[in-house]
């Protein structure tokens, strides 16, 4: 999309902590000051404090990380959250002081993310905050019935419900319609795989689970967990326009619960083929 809204990767009295706030992983950048100034008041936005530097990249993968922090201007030490978000290609868009490289925007096609809790399950994610991954226009489009361009390939949580026996479950948006909301049990050993097919507008997405770590070239012939959207659910659909991928580990609404740890998800592997 070539019209596309034009954000500065760095804004205004942002935390830095690369090179245009970009971090590079597996063959993307990943823009990590996605959170700046929603509200108005810096690193915060749905009732708790957002830290860029919570997310890294090692031999290990993309690590994002939920810990107690200092945010300049903050009052004190606070549970922090990340947020992160697909900039563009690196092949051939270099990323240079000042210059960020040129912003590009998959749509339809399969996505895939491998990840892993180093310190448990997703289960004992799902106990103490959210992992998502998940595609999201940030302008409203008012032509459309999703009008984000949202669909939320996993939202492991609870909601702050510990007595619920699911502990994920995949969206489409708005997710207050009936059956828009699909409620899944993990049942990992610390290491999933998700795929998504967004294949056409008004068609049905297919959202599939493996337990382990795979890549679209070694996906084992059946998926652990899979849900394919109803045909009247095709109007939730979205059509592409400037949604991108995001990714994220963040304290569970409401804003008083709180892990009883430091929390990490690492991705190991993104892949993207367009339809």
């Amino acid at each position: 999309m070539n019209n596309c809204p034009d954000r500065p990767a760095v804004p205004a009295g942002a935390l830095a902590p690369t090179t245009n706030a970009m971090l590079e992983f597996d063959g993307y950048w990943w823009w990590t000051n996605y959170p700046f100034n929603i509200s108005g008041s810096g690193y915060w936005f749905n009732g708790q404090q957002w830290d860029p530097r919570l997310a890294t990249v090692d031999g290990e993968g993309l690590h994002l990380k939920m810990q107690q922090t200092f945010i300049p201007g903050a009052p004190q030490k606070q549970w922090s959250s990340i947020e992160i978000v697909l900039w563009g290609e690196v092949a051939g868009n270099p990323n240079n002081p000042g210059t960020p490289p040129a912003r590009s925007y998959p749509g339809f096609g399969t996505y895939l993310v491998a990840a892993k809790n180093p310190n448990g399950t997703f289960n004992d994610i799902a106990n103490n905050c959210c992992f998502g991954a998940f595609t999201y226009q940030f302008d409203e489009d008012g032509s459309i019935t999703n009008k984000h361009r949202e669909l939320d390939m996993l939202e492991c949580s609870r909601w702050g419900n510990l007595s619920d026996p699911t502990n994920a479950q995949f969206t489409l948006q708005p997710w207050q319609p009936s059956g828009n909301v699909h409620r899944i049990t993990l049942k990992d050993n610390g290491e999933i795989t998700l795929v998504m097919h967004w294949k056409a507008a008004n068609e049905p997405v297919i959202f599939d689970v493996y337990y382990g770590q795979y890549s679209l070239n070694n996906l084992p012939a059946t998926p652990d967990v899979t849900w394919t959207t109803a045909p009247s659910q095709n109007t939730y659909i979205p059509n592409e326009g400037c949604q991108t991928f995001h990714m994220n580990l963040w304290r569970q609404p409401p804003s008083s619960v709180t892990p009883g740890a430091d929390q990490e998800v690492i991705i190991t592997s993104f892949e993207f083929q367009s339809a």
